[in-house]
C-alpha cells in the first residue's frame, strides 16, 4: 500500500497546485472576454498537477524513455502546449490530433509491434487503435458542450471515469499504473470542488460566465486516460471488457442531443447523463473485482 509520503506527493500536493492554478485562470477568464485565449491554462493546470504525481511516483525524470509509463511525461508536456493553440480552427488542429492519435499507440506499444504481432496483426491493431483514439478524443471534446447547464458536472464525471480507472488498475495488480490514476482522481476531485465554490462567487452574465473545460483541454486528458487504459490492457491484464466501457463511458454525455433527453426539466438531463456514465463505470469495477480474484490473493505487482 502507498505510504502517508507517497500519497502526499502523488495525489494531495497535485490536487493543491491544480486546484490553485485552475481557480486563478477561472478568475481570470471570467472577468474578460479579452482573455478566453488563456483557456489553455485550465489544461496546464491539469498538465502541471499531474507531472508532479508524476516524479512522485517514478522519483525521478528519464531523458530517454525506457519503460512505455515514461512516456506519460512526455505526453503530457506535449499535451500542454498543443493546448495552446487547440482553440484555433483550421488544419494545424485536425492534423495534430490525427498524428497524435497515430504515434501514441505506436509509442506506448512498441514492445508489442516489435516483439508479439506480426506485421500484418501489428498493422491492424495499430489502424484500430488510431481510429478508436481519434473518436474518443472527438467525444471527450463533446462532452464539454453537451453538458453546459451544471458546469461541476464536468470534473465530477471525469473524477468518476479516472476513479474507475484506478479500480481496475488497481485490482489487475498493477499498483505502480493505479497510482498514476489516481493522481488524476485527486485532481479532478480538487477542481471538481473548486467549481463547486467557484459557482457560488462567480454571476453568471456576458462577461462573467466562464467555461470550465475548454476543448484546449482534451488532448491533456485523452493523452493520459488512453495511455493509462493501453497500458493496463496490454500490459496489467485489466479485463477488456472493464477497459471498453470506461472508454465509452465519454460517449455517454452525448445522449444530451438526443431531443427527449435534453428537454427534460430542470437538471434531469444531467442526472440522465451521469447516470449512464456511472453506470458504464461502475460495471467495468464489478467485471474487474470478479476478474481479480481478490478474495483469494491479496498481493500486488509495483509495476
Amino acid at each position: 500500500m502507498p505510504t502517508p509520503g507517497q500519497l502526499f506527493f502523488t495525489m494531495l500536493l497535485p490536487a493543491i497546485c491544480s486546484a490553485g492554478i485552475f481557480a486563478a485562470s477561472v478568475f481570470v477568464t471570467a472577468r474578460d472576454d479579452k482573455k478566453s485565449n488563456l483557456q489553455w491554462i485550465i489544461a496546464a493546470a491539469i498538465g502541471i498537477g499531474y507531472l508532479i504525481g508524476y516524479i512522485g511516483i517514478e522519483k525521478k525524470f528519464t531523458l530517454v524513455p525506457v519503460e512505455n509509463i515514461q512516456w506519460f511525461f512526455y505526453l503530457t508536456v506535449f499535451a500542454i502546449l498543443s493546448s495552446t493553440y487547440w482553440d484555433y480552427n483550421g488544419w494545424r488542429r485536425i492534423v495534430s490530433q490525427i498524428i497524435y492519435s497515430i504515434l501514441i499507440p505506436r509509442i506506448l506499444l512498441n514492445p508489442y509491434f516489435q516483439h508479439h504481432w506480426e506485421t500484418f496483426e501489428g498493422i491492424i491493431w495499430w489502424v484500430c487503435l488510431s481510429i478508436g483514439i481519434f473518436v474518443l478524443w472527438s467525444a471527450v471534446k463533446q462532452s464539454f458542450s453537451t453538458m453546459p447547464s451544471s458546469k461541476a458536472s464536468l470534473p465530477f464525471i471525469y473524477f468518476g471515469i479516472s476513479g474507475g480507472t484506478a479500480v481496475v488498475i488497481a485490482l489487475s495488480g498493477s499498483l505502480r499504473l493505479a497510482l498514476h490514476a489516481g493522481t488524476l482522481v485527486a485532481i479532478f476531485a480538487a477542481i471538481w470542488i473548486t467549481t463547486v465554490v467557484l459557482q457560488s462567487r462567480l454571476k453568471t452574465g456576458s462577461k462573467t460566465d466562464w467555461q470550465i473545460f475548454h476543448i484546449s483541454t482534451s488532448p491533456l486528458m485523452t493523452f493520459l486516460l488512453v495511455g493509462i487504459w493501453l497500458i493496463g490492457y496490454f500490459y496489467a491484464e485489466a479485463p477488456s471488457i472493464s477497459i471498453l466501457l470506461l472508454a465509452i463511458s465519454p460517449f455517454m454525455a452525448q445522449v444530451g442531443k438526443i431531443n427527449a433527453i435534453r428537454e427534460l426539466e430542470g437538471k434531469k438531463s444531467i442526472i440522465v447523463q451521469v447516470g449512464l456514465i456511472a453506470l458504464c463505470v461502475s460495471i467495468a469495477m464489478v467485471i474487474a473485482l470478479v476478474r481479480s480474484g481478490l478474495f483469494s490473493q491479496d498481493t500486488y505487482n509495483y509495476q
